[in-house]
């Protein structure tokens, strides 16, 4: 596939306007771009330009990206967090919903810092909690790699089977280094969402339930991390 075909190819979809997951899962927004795109996995191979990673996100209505969900380490550290920093809520439950940055420490306190090979999520109790840089693969591509990034505006609940998606952006990027990284975690481009509480409703009604450590940056804030941007829709 060359270029020129993959970009015909994307505004066929975006075309398409909103279409209905084909898994339900948080992953589904790549899995249903590659569906599209009729590739077996998220690598496309591009005359000139090689091996390109294939990437899609979700992006709000605030133009928000919601990069990766990955809990830190070590692992089962989320469920000690939970329970040293966790409050009631309206409905008599507890839960722990908080955004985290890099400027200050927040009201739960709690402050995310780039040390070494990990960033570490900073809290009160000393609890050790942090996410190793190399396994962030997923939520910023460090390195010279050439990746295709599709942006998909949604409806529905997030993961679930009645989830759509919109293709409607896509951009080739390379070069992003740890630098670029720090500044964006100082600067508070890049927050950490933590969420976790109880399930209310179902089987499982009333037992603790981890929804996700979200990572999330504005569209033009992730996009100013890379040294090389083509927009090709």
């Amino acid at each position: 596939m060359t270029l020129r075909q993959l970009t015909k190819k994307l505004l066929e979809i975006k075309a398409l306007g909103f279409v209905n997951t084909v898994r339900a899962h948080q992953g589904g927004v790549g899995n249903t771009l590659e569906y599209y795109l009729n590739i077996k996995e998220n690598n496309l191979r591009i005359p000139d330009l090689g091996e390109i990673e294939v990437k899609a996100k979700r992006i709000d209505s605030k133009s928000m990206l919601t990069l990766s969900s990955k809990a830190p380490l070590p692992r089962g550290v989320n469920k000690v967090l939970f329970n040293n920093y966790k409050y009631p809520d309206p409905q008599e439950k507890f839960k722990l919903y908080t955004t985290v940055r890099g400027s200050k420490t927040n009201n739960r306190g709690f402050r995310i810092r780039v040390e070494r090979n990990k960033l570490i999520l900073e809290n009160l109790n000393k609890i050790i909690a942090y996410w190793p840089l190399e396994k962030l693969d997923d939520v910023l591509k460090v390195g010279s790699e050439e990746v295709l990034l599709v942006l998909a505006e949604t409806k529905g609940d997030f993961g679930k089977s009645n989830e759509k998606f919109h293709y409607t952006e896509a951009y080739l990027l390379s070069e992003l280094g740890l630098e670029k990284l720090q500044k964006a975690i100082l600067l508070d481009y890049l927050k950490v969402d933590i969420r976790i509480g109880y399930d209310l409703t179902g089987k499982n009604a009333g037992k603790y339930h981890d929804h996700g450590t979200g990572f999330r940056i504005f569209k033009n804030h992730y996009l100013y991390l890379f040294k090389n941007l083509v927009k090709i829709m």
